[in-house]
């Protein structure tokens, strides 16, 4: 079988966390929190044990990140950030996981079933 062919995979997480937008007005502005689900896709050619890559390894990176996200007030655990969107997210986690995890292809986050933001790389 060839094995030149870019394959893409993924692994989801989910975490609760609090956050508020600094937006005078927004409805988000009060403290609320979300479930959020977390897709990371990682993207490249078989290797010799025709995988992209082990979804161990990918867990092993990301998730002790959801772990100190979940349960807790995002503005005050990446209060180095100037705000805490889904979008920024997919920021975080893509700066704390690009050096770590080869071929990472796209960052997914989900604040409910219907909204969230995606970065592709």
């Amino acid at each position: 079988m060839k094995r030149s062919k870019k394959i893409s995979v993924f692994k989801e997480f989910s975490f609760c966390a609090a956050h508020y937008l600094e937006i005078e007005g927004h409805k988000c502005s009060k403290l609320h929190g979300h479930n959020y689900k977390l897709r990371i896709e990682v993207s490249g050619e078989l290797d010799e044990n025709d995988m992209v890559v082990d979804f161990a390894e990918i867990k092993k990176h990301v998730q002790p990140i959801v772990d100190d996200l979940d349960h807790q007030n995002l503005n005050e655990v990446l209060f180095f950030m100037e705000s805490t969107t889904s979008e920024t997210l997919c920021l975080y986690f893509y700066y704390s996981l690009y050096k770590k995890i080869k071929g990472l292809s796209k960052i997914e986050i989900r604040e409910t079933d219907s909204c969230g933001a995606i970065l592709e790389l």
